[in-house]
């Protein structure tokens, strides 16, 4: 099974920390999916160095990476990977602890 990268991005462009995550995604398995929330940057997430598939969400719901909708995506999304990783920014912060309580799961950070 794959892990599963949140990109935290600036319009389209894919942040450093996200392509740090990616690389500590591949050491721990070889597929590495990055999900992009937004109408933008999946063309620039598709060049990250790591990245064998890129999710995109699109919608009002995913324009302002707003945490309830992408935790929600996260969890519905979750079955299908090993683990879930995102930078440690601010967008990441703010997610990936709800996914953690609607998954029932430790996060670690």
């Amino acid at each position: 099974m794959a892990v599963l990268v949140l990109a935290d991005q600036t319009g389209s462009e894919i942040s450093q920390p996200t392509r740090s995550a990616v690389a500590a995604a591949g050491q721990i398995d070889s597929e590495v999916h990055l999900l992009v929330l937004g109408a933008e940057g999946a063309e620039a997430a598709a060049k990250v160095s790591g990245v064998s598939k890129v999710l995109k969400a699109t919608g009002p719901a995913y324009e302002h990476s707003l945490a309830e909708p992408a935790a929600a995506l996260l969890v519905s999304l979750a079955h299908g990977y090993t683990h879930l990783l995102a930078p440690a920014s601010a967008t990441g912060k703010n997610i990936l602890p709800r996914v953690a309580a609607l998954l029932d799961v430790q996060i670690l950070s």
